[in-house]
């Protein structure tokens, strides 16, 4: 491919941030236009391995600093994302403060708090020198993503070694994640992880509703992709769908408020059997025939699917009933310890801030894999009934 500088123009993606339902930040993207007139992308050119690293960093630079003149005649305030190859890095090891993208960021007069240095992880093969010169970006208040995220390397190195300010979760996962459920799963465990460590997650290679609702699910803070917005020229009246975006916020909280009432409900009609159980059954777990008392309790129960005792330390003190619809059946498990496991930790937060029942997240089961949640009774200060629900069809969707 023969690139001529003057039909090297800069176009810009937006991303859209859940928390300001608006136009939040760009991604740089190159473009050319070709002896027809028509605007083609750079992607190939970039990607090409035939390409060698000094066309790529000529053409980076020209699209780079358009860009930057860009925003700043346009007067932006958004994060302006920019893409960095490491091996661009090396000739300013020694002198990061000359730096074109700083240079430039002076020279059009651009806060660099509004800045964003995107490092592709599948090249990520930083050394101490590499890790230097991006801590000058840092220093200098720009932030730091980490595109492609959980592709081709390790993860956690990675953000061991930056200590990034966004991670760009890999297109792949998002896209896999409209047919499995262990692609969502572990988008939201991604999620979870990233607000742990103080890191923002940007979900990009949106296209459609399915993977924008899944995304939305798994609490990240920033969304990218074609559903949103296609790249565009300028960033003055871009065009972006908000509507399909307010759409889903909205979506999500009419799902997240009914699985909580329903959810509620359910704990409700529990509570209310397990009560009256006690009142016709009382102190039935410190009799020697505590079994046959739970094997009542679990057909009294249809809409669980095993029943058990534990003590306040987490160690299970019978058997399991477990209901199949037409008998129950023991399986034992007695002298288990469930401590390790989430559902135990949210009955115990339960009852040491003064409540005697609760309804667990929702998980999987280890040996059926379906989706279940655990109901908590405290019977006593020592004595905890635990009762393994099915998912339900009124609960999720």
């Amino acid at each position: 491919m023969e690139l001529l500088s003057e039909n090297i123009i800069a176009y810009f993606q937006p991303i859209l941030s859940i928390d300001t339902n608006s136009v939040y930040s760009y991604e740089v993207l190159g473009r050319y236009i070709n002896d027809d007139g028509a605007v083609k992308s750079l992607g190939p050119f970039f990607s090409d391995a035939n390409t060698t690293h000094e066309e790529a960093l000529r053409v980076d630079r020209i699209v780079r600093r358009y860009a930057m003149n860009k925003y700043a005649e346009e007067k932006r305030t958004e994060y302006l994302f920019i893409n960095i190859r490491l091996a661009w890095l090396d000739n300013y090891i020694n002198e990061p403060e000359k730096m074109p993208t700083m240079q430039w960021a002076q020279e059009f007069d651009i806060d660099p708090g509004r800045i964003v240095i995107e490092i592709t992880e599948e090249e990520f093969n930083a050394n101490d020198a590499h890790i230097n010169v991006l801590t000058y970006y840092k220093k200098a208040g720009c932030r730091i993503a980490l595109d492609d995220y959980g592709k081709n390397a390790s993860n956690i190195d990675r953000i061991a070694l930056i200590h990034p300010d966004i991670i760009k979760i890999n297109i792949d996962y998002i896209h896999k994640s409209e047919d499995s459920y262990h692609y969502r799963e572990y988008l939201k465990s991604l999620a979870i992880f990233a607000e742990a460590v103080g890191i923002e997650v940007l979900y990009e290679g949106i296209e459609t509703q399915k993977q924008l609702d899944i995304c939305m699910s798994s609490k990240g803070r920033f969304y990218q992709g074609y559903l949103i917005a296609h790249p565009q020229a300028s960033m003055r009246d871009a065009i972006v769908n908000d509507h399909i975006f307010s759409a889903s916020t909205e979506n999500a909280y009419i799902i997240l408020k009914k699985r909580i009432m329903q959810a509620n409900l359910l704990k409700k009609i529990l509570d209310s059997k397990v009560e009256l159980f006690l009142i016709e059954n009382p102190l039935f777990y410190e009799k020697e025939d505590v079994e046959a008392f739970l094997s009542k309790l679990c057909g009294e129960l249809p809409e669980v699917i095993r029943i058990y005792l534990c003590d306040k330390q987490g160690e299970q003190i019978t058997p399991n009933f477990e209901w199949d619809s037409s008998d129950d059946m023991l399986y034992n498990f007695r002298g288990k310890n469930w401590a390790w496991r989430g559902f135990f930790h949210e009955a115990l937060q339960t009852f040491l801030a003064g409540g005697k029942s609760c309804l667990s997240s929702a998980y999987r089961d280890f040996m059926t894999k379906k989706r279940v949640f655990t109901y908590f009774y405290a019977l006593n200060e020592n004595v905890f009934l635990f009762a393994d629900i099915n998912r339900m069809p009124f609960l999720y969707r």
